[in-house]
């Protein structure tokens, strides 16, 4: 298996920053302490049904307790009292006091925003004092109405004005309108105060930086292995920029010797094989030849099947530590391809008796 490295090194650095950050330091802010509870007072203009018999329009006093319990939404209780005059006596001689309970819905955030328009609606009940005394009586009311309020103008107070239409259910029923213009003031102090936070300490910030990888080159053929496609190539063959083999070279299986008039491989020629057999299973589509090669003692006949046998060993022997058969074609050439001639020494019948690799494509 081939392993590629990684060309990673880690460098550690610090920021540092200046003195408004370091450790203990604090930043002054503020924080606004915002009422959701508040009262209005909203003097007005009393449009009153003409069912009431009253000779002119009159006037309205409403106090009201809101909390906006929502973004947008508000509950309010409304109390109110209007006065008229029929004409039957002289002066006001008509009164009405009563009070709602509403739902608010503000289009933005009647704490925040600049203004804020609103639509509400409600029920309630109404007491209409009037001459003669023998009229007067409760009647229940609902109320619907639209308006808007602004942001804090001075020490949280706003403005608010509003129109309601009330339907009164008296004598048979009574339609009025009320046009109020006055104040809301929050029920609490809006208040800024100045709070420190401490500013924590930066973490150390950690710096990855490349580094050249160093060049290693497992099987010695000249490519390293980051590009190597071809590993574990045997010591001797020439290879291609990736690595691999270039076919139609031989080289000369040092080593792997017999012994005399025998196809056994020695125990120094199975040591020997065990190192190249990573390269069949490293390049499955490399396929070489196994040449078979005898001395010159004995009968060409002889040579001949003794060198094919040879070749089979080095084959089977293979194939049993991992290559592939078909990758490998073993083949005996006997005496005929002889390194030394002629042969006059031991030594030169040892050299004779020899195993080639001949490659022969991938």
């Amino acid at each position: 298996m081939r392993i590629r490295l990684t060309p990673i090194a880690v460098a550690v650095t610090a920021m540092s920053f200046g003195a408004s950050a370091q450790e203990g330091s604090t930043v002054r802010t503020t924080e606004s302490l915002l009422s959701r509870d508040y009262v209005s007072i909203l003097p007005g203009y009393f449009i009153p049904d003409r069912g009431y018999g009253a000779q002119r329009n009159g006037f309205t006093m409403s106090v009201l307790y809101g909390n906006q319990f929502s973004e947008h939404w508000s509950l309010e209780g409304n109390i109110f009292g209007s006065t008229l005059e029929t004409g039957k006596l002289h002066g006001t001689d008509y009164y009405q006091y009563g009070g709602t309970v509403d739902a608010a819905y503000g289009l933005f955030d009647r704490t925040k925003a600049p203004v804020t328009p609103f639509v509400l609606a409600g029920i309630g009940a109404e007491y209409n004092d009037m001459f003669p005394q023998d009229r007067s009586r409760t009647s229940f009311v609902a109320d619907g109405g639209i308006g808007f309020v602004t942001k804090s103008l001075y020490d949280g107070i706003k403005i608010r004005a509003e129109g309601r239409y009330l339907h009164n259910f008296f004598e048979g029923g009574q339609n009025d309108y009320r046009l109020s213009f006055g104040i809301e003031i929050p029920l609490g102090r809006v208040i800024d105060r100045i709070i420190e936070v401490p500013t924590p300490t930066p973490a150390a910030i950690t710096e990855i930086k490349e580094v050249p990888r160093p060049w290693v080159d497992s099987d010695g053929d000249g490519v390293d292995d980051e590009h190597d496609d071809c590993p574990n190539t045997p010591h001797g063959l020439k290879v291609d920029a990736h690595g691999c083999v270039i076919p139609g070279q031989s080289i000369e299986l040092n080593g792997v010797t017999f012994d005399f008039n025998r196809a056994r491989l020695t125990t120094n020629a199975q040591t020997i094989l065990n190192t190249i057999t990573p390269a069949f299973i490293g390049q499955p589509s490399l396929k070489v030849e196994i040449a078979g090669h005898t001395d010159s003692i004995g009968t060409a006949a002889a040579n001949l099947k003794l060198s094919q046998a040879r070749a089979e060993a080095v084959r089977a022997y293979l194939i049993s530590r991992g290559a592939k058969p078909q990758q490998l074609v073993a083949k005996g050439y006997g005496k005929s391809q002889p390194l030394i001639t002629p042969e006059k020494t031991a030594d030169d019948r040892e050299r004779n008796r020899r195993v080639e690799f001949r490659v022969l494509g991938k």
